[in-house]
Formats: structure tokens, sequence, C-alpha cells
């Protein structure tokens, strides 16, 4: 399901929709036969999500994370870089390459959102265009996010997730903790 988020992506270029995948909670009032309590807020993910397996390494975290009673929600980030290559816009107008991706974030999302559906972890997708540190950086400010998730490095570099993606993360921080996960979802140092 798509929402326009209030832009239009087709006159602008640059507005994104939301794909929401359920809501995110904000406080949570709980009832007990003898008390009501106001839960405290949830852990806030910003998962990075692309077309590579291991992008989905983020989702391992937050599933184990609820698993050990932690309450999560996870915002699943994908970024589509602009595309400037003349190449490609000589055949491709701007509207139709943004809507090309905005198409496969749309599927990308949605497949990691239903490992999250499983164990009822709330989520919200979000496909921004951008350079990606930056856009990873200030998404996670925007959205008041207490942690970026992304998988370690691997020793391959062809994938989008690379040694100096993570590296660069590190250096750019800003205030926002980055945890960096395995395949299962555990930290690892960087």
């Amino acid at each position: 399901m798509l929402a326009s988020a209030g832009n239009d992506l087709a006159s602008s270029g640059k507005a994104y929709g939301l794909i929401h995948t359920s809501q995110l909670r904000g406080t949570n009032a709980m009832s007990t036969p003898d008390k009501t309590e106001t839960d405290t807020k949830p852990l806030r993910l910003l998962v990075p999500i692309n077309a590579n397996e291991d992008s989905r390494w983020g989702i391992q975290y937050a599933m184990r994370r609820h698993r050990e009673g932690t309450q999560t929600e996870v915002i699943l980030l994908n970024i589509g870089e602009p595309i400037t290559q003349w190449e490609v816009l000589r055949f491709r107008t701007q509207q139709e390459i943004d809507q090309f991706q905005l198409e496969r974030a749309q599927a990308f999302i949605e497949g990691a959102s239903l490992l999250l559906a499983q164990d009822d972890i709330p989520c919200r997708g979000l496909f921004k265009q951008g350079e990606l540190i930056f856009t990873i950086l200030d998404t996670a400010e925007e959205l008041d996010c207490d942690e970026i998730v992304m998988p370690a490095p691997s020793t391959w570099l062809s994938d989008l997730f690379s040694c100096g993606v993570v590296s660069a993360m590190l250096h750019q921080q800003r205030g926002i903790p980055l945890v960096v996960v395995n395949s299962e979802g555990i930290i690892k140092k960087p």
C-alpha cells in the first residue's frame, strides 16, 4: 500500500511516498488487573535495505531484540541513488526512473516487512532518493531512531553495504549508534 505523504512524486522528482506496513507505536498504555502503566518509547531501529540479502540482517537483529523482550519498531529504508547518466536519461524520463525506483523500493520493503509481521513487530517502509550515507544519517535523525542497523562488511567488495560504507558511517555518525550485525542478527565489531 502506497501513501503519497502529501507530495506529488511526478511533479517534483524528489518527493517520495511512504510505504506503510503497519503503524508505528508511540507510547503504549497497558492495563493489568491492579494497575495501568505506560510503557517507555519502543526501540526504534533504522534498517537500510536493498536487493542484497545481507541488507536483511538488520531484520534478524530486530527480531532477536523483540524476542528478548525489548519493545521494538523498525523503519525499513530503501535509498535510490539519483540517476544522472545521460545514457539512461536519453531513453527514460526522470519521472519514469523515479517510478521504477519507487516500485522496486516497495517490493524490497514489502518482502522485508513479512518477516517482521511474523513476530508482530511494527514497521514502516520509506523510500528516499539521495546520497547513501547522508540519507541514512538524515533519516535516522528525522525519525528519531535509536539505532541504525547495518550488515557487517563482507569479504567481497561487490555489495552496496561494503566495508567502505560502514567505515564512512562510523566516521560521520551524528550521535545515533551504528549497530553492525551478522547474518543471524548478532552484533559484530565493525
